[in-house]
């Protein structure tokens, strides 16, 4: 803040950032934190910070295999699969999110021809769908593809893995040989 720079402060503890870190800095955005740098590059408050509280992962790990985590209930599955996807967590029954003019309903359960139809009848004109499912039939795809053209049908943790996976490498800037094509001329 008083040097300008961005930064990020991890604390295992949140009794230390309420009891430590949370009133030092909002001092120092007000201007009242005499400490430090203050007079050297004479601070009189302003920029900001954030607290953000890491959530346990989603995911557990075991020999080899990958299962929702226990806590993952109670819609807290649906909250963290719009965020993962990039939907406005929205609850509008059957739905739970909406990024323009798709729709997205998460199952945790086996999604089947059954349940197709059902989403595809609550459907709105004009609108798609991305269903989510712990469980995939997959007979279920092509019921989905002729009630909906253009929606899909998404099993979870794989479909969240795979999105997180290709977020980061395009964050990060990963380059692999599917992302790129280089024509060779002679």
């Amino acid at each position: 803040m008083k040097m300008g720079r961005r930064w990020v402060g991890v604390e295992r503890e949140s009794s230390v950032i309420q009891t430590y870190a949370s009133p030092r800095l909002k001092l120092v955005t007000e201007g009242q934190d005499a400490g430090g740098i203050t007079k050297d590059v004479m601070w009189q408050g302003g920029s900001g910070f954030r607290v953000l509280e890491v959530s346990p992962s989603m995911f557990v790990a075991e020999d080899g295999m990958v299962f929702l985590a226990d806590w993952m209930t109670n819609g807290k599955l649906a909250e963290a699969t719009a965020a993962q996807l990039g939907f406005v967590h929205e609850i509008d029954p059957p739905f739970c999110g909406r990024k323009g003019r798709s729709r997205l309903v998460v199952v945790d359960g086996i999604v089947n021809e059954s349940v197709v139809r059902l989403l595809a009848t609550a459907l709105p004109d004009r609108e798609r769908v991305v269903i989510c499912g712990t469980a995939i039939d997959p007979d279920s795809r092509l019921v989905l593809r002729d009630l909906s053209r253009g929606s899909t049908l998404r099993k979870i943790p794989a479909a969240l893995l795979e999105e997180f996976r290709s977020a980061r490498q395009l964050k990060l800037g990963f380059v692999t040989s599917e992302t790129v094509t280089e024509e060779v001329q002679p």
